[in-house]
């Protein structure tokens, strides 16, 4: 058992030092030296599980050797590829990703990370509406409590109030709707025919907007904010692309998170049998080796940009070759190793676990699918209340988990949530999809023996 690594809860590491020239840097004080597979090791020589795969982007074990030898091997080619220069790594990570990807999903445009992934498929939506005769189709319509990135475009999209406070004057407006919600499903009714109902939101919000205007329809394939890991039934995203064929609008699935194996399948839209016209990615893409991501788009998208249409657009480190040697490594490593089967079968073992988790006063709901899974925590499950922001609740359960050799991505918003919504604050279980059985026994103990002392230090 690691010892307490907070010296005074919570303690966090000040500016000074060396870190006096970090800007804007408080983490826990506990500091990494070395990963390998699941597991992270401080430097005091603490073993911790990545239980939440960082923000949900480790699918590729740590450390891995043939991930290093392949980024080694590009290295010792060439690091950059001058923009007249055609990019033959480029070339062949497009064609692993049209190998994998889903239905015409066959053309790629590579990209450094998820918010660069949401900004490029937005600026495609309109130049791909352009392109097809529709000059006055530019609303793109996303949902509420979303969340597509940190640039100024993509915080326009995204539906989280706390990160877009600040920015609100900068921001564009666009409409948004309600996404799926088990918690709103009347008494009685399936949820195959709630499903159905729900997408009928967004038939609404393009009548109101104006279907001439309305370019495209932006979401994760499953929830976000309050919701994250509300997976729907499939009735949901079927209409969902109905009512997106009908009105001319296209269908942008944001498969950062979900994306490369996370779900049990390589993408998540997958489960549904629905195809998207635009699909961005990123984190499990290159598993965090390097800085990595991509939009993938329909041969239908793509028929324009073939011919005579030019894509305006491009950033300096787009298909950097460091980097795309660790997106085909990626793919190699997960097919291998049957790292996506893995995450399919090791599903059963990790919910396995639900009930246990359900048992605990402060667990409303356990939710997900594959090797994703959603914790809602609160103080009542009655009123759904949180706890007040002295005691501190979030930062306690982080400070808790390391002692418990658990690191875990952590949403630490309790103090800007909205007190209108009466829902819980999420945790994440994401592990790197290599992960065992006996590893996930050993990574829920830990997670049950860090609420129980949670829950007793918080007078529950």
């Amino acid at each position: 058992m690691n010892q307490y690594p907070g010296k005074n809860l919570p303690e966090y590491i000040k500016p000074e030092g060396k870190w006096a020239n970090t800007f804007s840097y408080h983490p826990f004080d506990v500091e990494l030296r070395e990963a390998k597979g699941i597991y992270l090791y401080d430097t005091e020589g603490n073993q911790y599980i990545d239980a939440s795969g960082g923000p949900m982007a480790v699918n590729i074990g740590h450390n891995d050797e043939r991930m290093k030898r392949a980024i080694h091997e590009q290295l010792d080619k060439f690091n950059f590829v001058h923009p007249i220069l055609a990019n033959g790594p480029k070339a062949e990570l497009c064609n692993k990703l049209a190998s994998i990807a889903p239905g015409t999903l066959n053309a790629s445009y590579l990209v450094s990370g998820g918010s660069e992934a949401v900004d490029t498929a937005m600026k495609l939506v309109r130049q791909s509406q352009l392109a097809r005769g529709h000059k006055d189709k530019h609303k793109i319509i996303s949902n509420h409590e979303s969340y597509h990135g940190m640039t100024i475009a993509t915080l326009s999209v995204s539906g989280s109030a706390g990160s877009q406070g600040p920015f609100e004057p900068m921001l564009q407006r666009y409409p948004q709707i309600n996404q799926y919600s088990d918690y709103k499903k009347p008494e009685g009714m399936t949820r195959e025919e709630w499903g159905t109902i729900s997408a009928q939101e967004l038939e609404h919000a393009i009548h109101y907007a104006g279907p001439k205007t309305v370019a495209a329809y932006l979401a994760t394939p499953h929830g976000a904010g309050c919701d994250y890991a509300v997976v729907p039934p499939t009735s949901y995203w079927q209409r969902i692309r109905e009512i997106c064929d009908h009105y001319d609008v296209l269908l942008v699935a944001d498969e950062v998170v979900t994306g490369f194996g996370r779900t049990g399948k390589w993408f998540a839209m997958e489960h549904f049998g629905v195809q998207a016209d635009i699909m961005t990615t990123a984190k499990g893409m290159s598993g965090m080796y390097a800085p990595l991501g991509a939009v993938t788009v329909s041969d239908e998208v793509n028929e324009p940009f073939k011919k005579d249409a030019y894509f305006i657009h491009g950033f300096t480190g787009g298909g950097h070759p460091v980097a795309v040697a660790a997106g085909i490594a990626t793919i190699d490593v997960l097919r291998e190793d049957k790292l996506v089967e893995n995450a399919a079968n090791m599903e059963a073992v990790l919910f396995s676990h639900k009930q246990q988790l359900l048992s605990h006063p402060t667990i409303k709901d356990i939710r997900g699918w594959g090797l994703f899974m959603v914790g809602e925590l609160v103080k009542n499950k009655d009123t759904m209340e949180f706890f007040d922001q002295n005691q501190q609740a979030e930062l306690l359960f982080q400070q808790l988990a390391l002692k418990h050799g658990l690191v875990m991505y952590g949403s630490l918003y309790g103090a800007r949530r909205q007190p209108a919504f009466r829902r819980g604050l999420p945790f994440w279980i994401s592990p790197p999809l290599c992960i065992t059985e006996e590893q996930i026994h050993d990574m829920m103990g830990r997670l049950d023996e860090t609420l129980t002392e949670w829950e007793q230090t918080l007078g529950l």
